[in-house]
């Protein structure tokens, strides 16, 4: 647990989900747990947005800014890092609308295996 009260738990992922990370959200954020259920997972590659104001991110299927970097356990203080710019396997990640991904227009979503 670092000293801001964060935690981060580390979820065995069985593949390979970025190609290329170019850009992340600077300084991290911690997962809003409004509505979601302690100790589930969510996957790496999911739709994500975030408020730097309360540096809050939530999983989002309707306005996202970026993709979720790495699987993470719900959990109270769970911090979280959200890809802005960078390539995607989108075969290994939650399936994205095509007007989901034209508003991460940053991120290449490869269709490469």
């Amino acid at each position: 647990m670092s000293k801001l009260g964060f935690k981060r738990t580390e979820v065995a992922g069985d593949k390979t989900i970025f190609a290329h990370v170019l850009e992340t959200a600077l300084g991290g954020f911690a997962l809003d747990i409004t509505g979601l259920t302690k100790g589930d997972k969510i996957v790496a590659g999911t739709a994500f947005s975030y408020d730097e104001a309360t540096r809050l991110a939530k999983p989002d299927s309707v306005n996202p800014k970026g993709l979720l970097y790495e699987d993470v356990v719900i959990d109270d203080n769970t911090s979280v890092d959200i890809v802005l710019r960078g390539t995607v396997y989108a075969r290994r990640i939650p399936a994205l609308t095509d007007a989901l991904k034209a508003k991460m227009a940053q991120i290449i979503f490869s269709q490469s295996k």
